[in-house]
């Protein structure tokens, strides 16, 4: 049966965020927590450090923990994923975490997961690479689905790189998507941006 991985673009930040789960990384060399992780833990009043203090997470690649967000973000939950050193965190060590938080959104059965979109440095042709292998990971993960499950990934960038992340993400189509994965981009005549309030992203376009 197909699987559905629908991609998008929503500007704004993580706690603003209207997805059913947010992933962010967690680092293990990186305290206090910084980035999005540092953004998620203020909103939670320090629950995301507490867990840290508690050896309960360290950061390391592999680790998870899920935490109900009880208004403190947009999303009723907040998935922590062990990213392991921030200095070697590479397109392939992104590409690794986004693979395990769309895992573990299916698991949960949800219909949409927000992302943090890291681009490459360097030229188009890196940032295209990049955003392929992206693509590429979430689809691996929707391969091992066996019940024709469809889910939203959303890409969070600032509002200003909306329309330019939407573009990218038009043209780094992956040379290959595993069997039985539809893919959906967005559209080259709209740009699928969220903003707090809106509805669910619209104008995709089905290409495979």
């Amino acid at each position: 049966m197909s699987q559905e991985l629908s991609i998008a673009v929503e500007a704004g930040t993580i706690e603003r965020s209207g997805a059913d789960v947010v992933g962010v990384p967690l680092f293990e060399d990186e305290r206090p927590l910084r980035g999005s992780a540092g953004r998620a833990d203020w909103r939670l009043c320090g629950k995301l450090s507490a867990l840290v203090v508690e050896g309960e997470i360290a950061g390391a690649p592999g680790e998870a923990a899920l935490l109900a967000t009880f208004g403190g973000l947009r999303t009723p939950l907040l998935l922590v994923l062990g990213a392991g050193s921030r200095e070697a965190y590479d397109a392939r060590a992104y590409q690794a975490v986004a693979r395990e938080a769309t895992r573990r959104a299916l698991a949960l059965r949800v219909d949409s997961l927000a992302l943090s979109f890291v681009s490459a440095a360097g030229g188009a042709a890196a940032q295209e690479l990049r955003a392929a292998g992206l693509i590429s990971a979430a689809a691996a993960s929707m391969s091992e689905v066996e019940d024709g499950r469809e889910l939203q990934l959303r890409l969070l960038v600032a509002r200003e790189e909306a329309t330019r992340a939407a573009d990218l993400l038009r043209r780094a189509r992956p040379g290959r998507l595993p069997e039985g994965v539809a893919l959906r981009l967005p559209s080259a005549t709209s740009v699928t941006v969220t903003a707090p309030g809106d509805a669910a992203p619209r104008g995709e376009q089905l290409v495979k």
